[in-house]
C-alpha cells in the first residue's frame, strides 16, 4: 500500500501546474497608465440616501481633470450641493491603471475618494463611478479639453438639458428635469430661458439674464437673475469645441436652496451665428429663436 501511495505522489508531481478554476481572461493589454495623458473636461453627480430611500445629500459638479500620463491626477470643479453652490473644489491624487484599460483614482488632498476609472476612445474619454464617506458618485464623463477658449467661444443660441433635484428647507423635497436655451454675445452677457419639469407639471422659471466668462482653459461661469429676483450661478466646462464656437459642454445651474440641475449643452440647430444678434446662414436671429421656444404659454413657478 506505502508503495502504491508513493507511485501515485510520483505521478501527481509530474503533472503540469494548472489553477485551481479555470477562468476567461476579459480584455486586452492595450491600457497602462499613459492612456490618460492631459486635461479632460469633467462632470460628477453624487448623492447620499438613507435607508428608507430618502436623498440626504446630493452633489453637482463640472471642471476639469488632469493626468500627467504617469501616475498623478488633478480635478478642478465648481461644485453645487444643498448647502452651498458655485463651490470651486480642488481634487489631487493618484491614478493606477491595468493593462485590461479598468484603474482607479484614490484622492487624498481636497478629499478622501475613490473612483473607477474606465477610458474609452483610445484614451479620449473616460467614465468614473465610486464614493467617499457621503456620496456615491456616478458618471464623471471625461473627454479631451481643447484650449485657447474665451468669451466668444460661446456665441449664439445654446440648447441644453440635464436632470436635478427640487430643494427647500436645506433638504431634497423632489427631482426635477430641466432644459431650456442659452443665448451668449460672445463678450459677457448671457441670456436663458428655463423650464422645470416635476411632478407631473411643466413649469417655467422665465427670462434669466446675466454675465459670464470663460477662460482659456474652457471652464466658464456665469451668474443669472430672474425676474423674481432669484439668483443663479452656472458652471461651464467645454467638452468639444470648433473654429466657430463651443459645440459641446458640461453645465450646471442652481440657485441656492431651491434648485440643482446639471446636465449638457449643444448649439441650437442653424446657430451659433457669428454674432448672436445677427442672423446666421440658414438660421434665424437668436433674439427670434429665443422669443419663438420660450415657454410663455406654462404655468410660472417663482424658483
Amino acid at each position: 500500500m506505502k508503495r502504491l501511495h508513493n507511485a501515485v505522489l510520483f505521478t501527481l508531481s509530474c503533472l503540469p501546474a494548472a489553477p485551481l478554476v479555470a477562468q476567461p481572461a476579459i480584455g486586452g493589454n492595450a491600457c497602462s497608465s499613459a492612456t490618460l495623458n492631459g486635461i479632460y473636461a469633467f462632470a460628477l453627480t453624487g448623492r447620499q440616501v438613507t435607508a428608507s430611500g430618502t436623498f440626504s445629500n446630493v452633489f453637482q459638479g463640472n471642471g476639469s481633470a488632469t493626468f500627467d500620463g504617469l501616475s498623478k491626477v488633478t480635478v478642478t470643479m465648481t461644485t453645487d450641493t444643498i448647502q452651498a453652490v458655485g463651490t470651486p473644489l480642488t481634487w489631487t491624487g493618484t491614478y493606477t491603471m491595468q493593462a485590461n484599460c479598468f484603474g482607479a483614482i484614490t484622492i487624498t488632498s481636497g478629499g478622501s475618494a475613490v473612483l473607477n476609472l474606465l477610458p474609452y476612445d483610445g484614451g479620449t474619454n473616460f467614465l468614473v463611478t465610486g464614493n467617499d464617506s457621503t456620496y456615491s458618485y456616478s458618471g464623471g464623463t471625461g473627454n479631451n479639453q481643447p484650449t485657447g477658449c474665451s468669451a466668444a467661444t460661446f456665441s449664439g443660441v445654446y440648447m441644453f438639458t440635464g436632470t436635478g433635484f427640487n430643494l427647500s428647507s436645506g433638504a431634497v423635497n423632489g427631482v426635477d428635469n430641466g432644459s431650456g436655451l442659452l443665448q451668449f454675445d460672445g463678450v459677457s452677457s448671457v441670456t436663458a430661458n428655463f423650464t422645470l419639469s416635476a411632478s407631473g407639471n411643466i413649469t417655467a422659471a422665465g427670462t434669466l439674464t446675466g454675465s459670464y466668462s470663460v477662460s482659456s482653459t474652457c471652464v466658464g461661469s456665469a451668474t443669472l437673475s430672474s425676474s423674481a429676483g432669484i439668483t443663479y450661478v452656472m458652471a461651464l466646462s467645454v467638452s468639444n469645441a470648433n473654429t466657430v464656437s463651443a459645440s459641446g459642454f458640461y453645465v450646471t445651474l442652481a440657485a441656492n436652496g431651491k434648485v440643482l440641475v446639471s446636465g449638457t449643452g449643444h448649439p441650437i440647430y442653424g446657430q451659433p451665428t457669428t454674432t448672436a444678434a445677427n442672423q446666421g446662414v440658414g438660421g434665424k436671429p437668436a433674439a427670434e429663436l429665443l422669443a419663438e421656444l420660450s415657454p410663455e404659454t406654462v404655468t410660472r413657478r417663482k424658483i
